[in-house]
């Protein structure tokens, strides 16, 4: 599989994503955040950053867990996908950009 190529894993307008919403503001499809299994492993603060934590689980998951990548093309495609962290910067658009992308 190739990379995905990406200057920024995340949004930088600070605006909430098509994709990705907070999941008690708005509707969403599939909820993304812990204790889901598409939840990010890492921490802010105890792991990094928020753009750090976003950066090691966007490699943990191209890298060692293929079988979340297969499913979020099938599972999460043309869903919204709802974080707590949504409208900042998010894992769950690094789902969304994996699920989407043609």
């Amino acid at each position: 599989m190739p990379p995905i190529e990406s200057q920024s894993p995340v949004p930088s307008n600070g605006k909430e994503s098509p994709f990705v919403v907070h999941c008690r503001r708005a509707k969403c499809d599939v909820y993304v955040g812990r204790p889901s299994k598409w939840g990010n492993p890492f921490k802010i603060g105890l792991d990094g950053t928020r753009e750090e934590v976003i950066h090691k689980y966007r490699t943990w998951l191209l890298e060692e867990r293929p079988d979340l990548v297969a499913a979020a093309k099938e599972e999460l495609k043309d869903k919204i996908l709802g974080c707590w962290c949504a409208p900042k910067p998010c894992h769950g658009d690094v789902l969304s950009e994996i699920a989407n992308r043609e």
